[in-house]
């Protein structure tokens, strides 16, 4: 028996298969046979459909067909996959989204309002040498969760006061498109008095009108990230719960907020405050993003290159933010089994494939560009990063175009908001950042491209662009 075989026996033995969950993950941690990797994106950003591709992939790796650049499939060393999701309270749709990737014609998946869990069990066969002395097969457990991505940005709320966060959010209302899309509403916030008692209902019409102005603000043409709190905007199982019934003060700031009435707008709103970060924000943070190992960021450049500079200063701003809310470093032993780090980070440049081949590198150097502070700093911690441009899911296919004699790469796809069928050339990637005439000469319009039919049987290299090199990086070592 081998001993991975006999550890198990003993696990068996001694009923810690009754063990809480997080002490039996600690433990399959340990023996390095569970990997939680976190799927990151702001709004939008793709994570619904990272997950279903790597999914899909992962479940045919044993045919080593579709991930040549990752080394355990294509040397076919994995034996089997097994989805087991339905394990999980919360189940990731894979069958749902792949359904709708396959229908004709294919759509994206919705968006997602809710969190989502989907594990998978990769048999392997181990790389001939000393490992083979554990057994000639082992198995990796594989996690990711999928949520939205506005309940993300609230992460940063636990470390702040809600004097803080009213101070945080002053700094961002004072500048545009905040500034001009809030009008109305900061100026409504100057004639009220915080302290004295506050009308029956006056909270809740002024969060109200706080959602609004948040959902003004994540729709073109501003496309903000940097939104909070998400829950008002993704409010799943709360919708309607007195929790969200906040919103930050922007203007007249109390002097003396210590003799505010009790039921004064500013007491009710400071205790929301509390309320939220403790009954909302801070479960979410410690039932899912306190234990992973390796993390995947996923950033929609060519958003940001379309919606102009003030998106693109929030999105590398909320970035940022976002990124002090998880933990990185080098894992010992110990640490691994009860505190672990995320010790590999892939940044990744979604839609390469809404680009042609040859701006990939003007991609990369651009996302290098946006999450420039971010890498700096968790470098500092001495965690290995990377930075890729990725298509998950390939929408568009290569074509040649004749101008002026010359030959022009071009793609041709189906465009998303009508479903015409277009082939273009659409144009090219800034490697630098742009100067403020290029932000606002409407140089950068990249069009969405719907899906190409994903099809039901085998997947092959071209469904995908550079889908296996993350996966190699995130995990191969693993293997």
């Amino acid at each position: 028996m081998s001993i991975p075989n006999k550890l198990g026996g003993l696990i068996r033995q001694s009923g810690l298969t009754d063990w809480p969950e997080q002490l039996k993950m600690s433990v399959e941690r340990g023996m390095e046979q569970r990997v939680r990797l976190a799927v990151t994106g702001l709004s939008r950003s793709g994570k619904t459909v990272f997950i279903s591709a790597l999914a899909r992939h992962l479940l045919q790796s044993e045919q080593g067909r579709s991930l040549p650049f990752f080394a355990a499939a294509s040397e076919g060393r994995i034996v089997a996959t097994r989805d087991l999701s339905t394990e999980s309270p919360s189940p990731f749709p894979l069958q749902q989204c792949l359904a709708g990737l396959q229908a004709s014609p294919p759509h994206w998946p919705n968006s997602t309002e809710a969190l989502s869990e989907i594990r998978l069990a990769l048999r392997y066969r181990r790389k001939p040498g000393l490992g083979r002395a554990l057994g000639e097969h082992s198995t990796l457990y594989l996690d990711l969760i999928d949520y939205p991505g506005e309940w993300l940005l609230d992460l940063p709320m636990l470390t702040l006061s809600f004097e803080q966060w009213c101070k945080q959010q002053q700094a961002l209302f004072a500048s545009l498109p905040r500034t001009e899309v809030a009008a109305d509403w900061i100026a409504q916030q100057s004639g009220i008095d915080w302290l004295a008692p506050a009308p029956e209902g006056l909270r809740q019409r002024l969060t109200e009108r706080y959602r609004f102005l948040l959902q003004q603000l994540r729709e073109p043409p501003y496309n903000l990230s940097l939104l909070q709190p998400g829950r008002l905007l993704m409010p799943a199982e709360l919708a309607g719960s007195p929790l969200l019934d906040l919103f930050p003060i922007i203007q007249n700031w109390p002097e003396a907020p210590e003799n505010a009435d009790t039921n004064s707008l500013f007491t009710q709103l400071q205790q929301a405050y509390n309320d939220y970060c403790e009954q909302v924000v801070r479960p979410f943070y410690r039932n899912h993003f306190r234990h992973f190992d390796r993390q995947i960021v996923l950033v929609d450049c060519l958003k940001t290159l379309n919606s102009g500079e003030s998106c693109f200063n929030d999105m590398q701003l909320a970035l940022t933010t976002l990124l002090h809310s998880f933990q990185y470093g080098r894992n010992s032993l110990f640490r691994r089994l009860f505190r672990p780090r995320i010790n590999r980070v892939l940044f990744a440049a979604t839609k390469a494939d809404h680009v042609t081949a040859n701006q990939h590198h003007n991609l990369d150097q651009f996302l290098r560009l946006m999450i420039e502070a971010a890498q700096r700093e968790i470098r500092f911690e001495q965690v290995e990063t990377r930075c890729l441009a990725l298509s998950s899911l390939r929408a568009t296919e290569a074509a040649q175009a004749r101008l002026d004699g010359q030959h022009l790469s071009c793609l041709r796809g189906h465009r998303k908001d009508t479903g015409e069928e277009i082939a273009l050339f659409p144009g090219e990637v800034p490697v630098e950042l742009p100067r403020a005439e290029d932000w606002n000469s409407d140089r950068f319009r990249f069009v969405d491209f719907a899906p190409r039919p994903l099809p039901s049987g085998s997947l092959k290299p071209e469904h995908h662009i550079r889908l296996d090199q993350a996966i190699e990086y995130l995990l191969g070592d693993l293997f």
